[in-house]
């Protein structure tokens, strides 16, 4: 089940907020509020002008382990990765190593249109070739190392979805191109590339690409939030290069970005190639903010349960990136607070203990974690400070906001929750599906 994304219209604000000691404790007291009440564990950080303004940090690198997490831990950035690809691959063009209007059959004939579709589509999502995480066997396949010919080899398997160049589709498998093309080009691997090209000019020491998560490196672990913290995912990174296999820390991550807008990495002219017209259009590995004031672009990502997302104002020279290994909050209320701190709001800590609708006595009734006995999963009801959080433990799934309906019952677009807090049971009901969930709770003292 996926959830949708409000798209936040910010008021038009000039000049940055003054940073005071009293509004720096308000925002570190936020961000301990949401890992008190098992809302995010994972770092933040709002640059300005290449100079840290705020950064913080909360939670453990394992679940079980004392260790802190700190503003040198590094996360897996999910497809934040592709706007590095995209900035790698342009930087190419520049070395003229590479064209945009060059055909992928030069470098893979094997997959699908191949001779019809171009670099350029590729970056742009133009291209149709299907997204490979989408697979049916995607979720079991991704957990194994692969080599490049055993990816290439699935990819060509792949059917397209559409001609070359007619629609925009988001897939995956066109950045796992890219980075082949570049390592063919260099004659490199990508972590190699990505090195060179990137980390090492820009001193970037916590940025780089490795197949497995390494906790002796000070990488977090990722986690579903439920009345615990739930490890249920295991990628294998070797399947996602180019497209979304980095690490980094949410400090490195907004310095990229100071040196991509402020022409440090590529010219001003691959720059506006790269960068979309439109708002909610995506351009080569980037995305155009819905927002007027400021102007911004962004990019998110997931893998596992690592969730990650920059916002990059351009005139102001700010950015804002949030990295998590646990959240069931909408990382915009995160980016939001951040943004609001820049520009002179304190934030305020959100009640987890109420929704709208309904009184905080009845909710109390009716959080909590919830078992399925016949699937042996879990979902975990909780608040965002608003509304419901609806929160599945299985691999994939999203937190997903739901509207109070009235008589205990909540609705999100076809699914249908029904609380009977007397027998402290959860009903669900989909389409043809029904399903009956018992209090965690009450369940484990039978």
């Amino acid at each position: 089940m996926k959830k949708t994304t409000t798209y936040l219209v910010l008021v038009c604000l000039y000049v940055l907020g003054s940073k005071t000691g009293f509004a720096q404790k308000k925002l570190d007291d936020y961000f301990d509020h949401l890992f008190k009440n098992k809302k995010f564990m994972g770092s933040v950080a709002v640059l300005h002008n290449d100079s840290v303004f705020y950064a913080k940090s909360v939670g453990h690198l394992a679940s079980d382990s004392k260790q802190l997490i700190n503003r040198n831990t590094k996360f897996r950035i999910g497809s934040i990765t592709k706007t590095f690809t995209a900035a790698l691959v342009l930087k190419a063009t520049e070395e003229q190593k590479l064209k945009l209007n060059e055909k992928l059959d030069l470098y893979y004939p094997t997959i699908e249109n191949a001779s019809k579709i171009t670099v350029e589509q590729l970056l742009r999502h133009r291209s149709g070739i299907f997204n490979f995480t989408d697979g049916a066997d995607a979720r079991v396949w991704e957990q194994k190392f692969h080599t490049e010919p055993e990816l290439l080899d699935y990819l060509t398997k792949g059917k397209s979805v559409f001609e070359p160049g007619t629609e925009y589709q988001y897939s995956n498998s066109n950045y796992v191109l890219l980075s082949f093309i570049l390592q063919k080009i260099y004659k490199k691997t990508f972590a190699e590339i990505l090195e060179e090209k990137i980390c090492k000019p820009l001193g970037l020491k916590n940025t780089y690409y490795t197949f497995e998560v390494d906790t002796a490196r000070n990488e977090a672990l990722s986690y579903n939030i439920q009345d615990t913290y739930v490890k249920n995912a295991a990628v294998n990174f070797s399947n996602h290069p180019g497209g979304g296999g980095m690490v980094s820390t949410a400090i490195d991550v907004n310095r990229f970005l100071f040196a991509l807008f402020n022409e440090k990495l590529i010219s001003k002219q691959s720059l506006e190639m790269m960068l979309p017209l439109n708002k909610g259009e995506y351009g080569m590995g980037i995305i155009k903010m819905y927002t007027d004031s400021p102007a911004g672009y962004k990019h998110g990502g997931r893998v596992e349960n690592y969730i990650s997302d920059y916002w990059y104002f351009p005139k102001e020279n700010l950015g804002v990136v949030t990295l998590s290994s646990a959240i069931n909050i909408d990382m915009d209320m995160i980016n939001m607070a951040l943004l609001r701190y820049a520009f002179g709001t304190q934030p305020s800590s959100p009640n987890f203990e109420a929704i709208s609708g309904i009184s905080v006595a009845e909710f109390a009734k009716i959080k909590g974690t919830y078992i399925n006995t016949s699937k042996n999963n879990t979902v975990t009801i909780s608040s965002n400070g608003e509304h419901m959080v609806f929160q599945g433990s299985g691999i994939g799934q999203d937190y997903i906001d739901f509207e109070y309906t009235g008589n205990h019952t909540f609705k999100y677009e076809e699914i249908v929750l029904k609380f009977l807090p007397q027998k402290k049971e959860m009903h669900l009901k989909q389409g043809d599906i029904s399903e009956v969930y018992q209090m965690r709770n009450s369940y484990l003292a039978q």
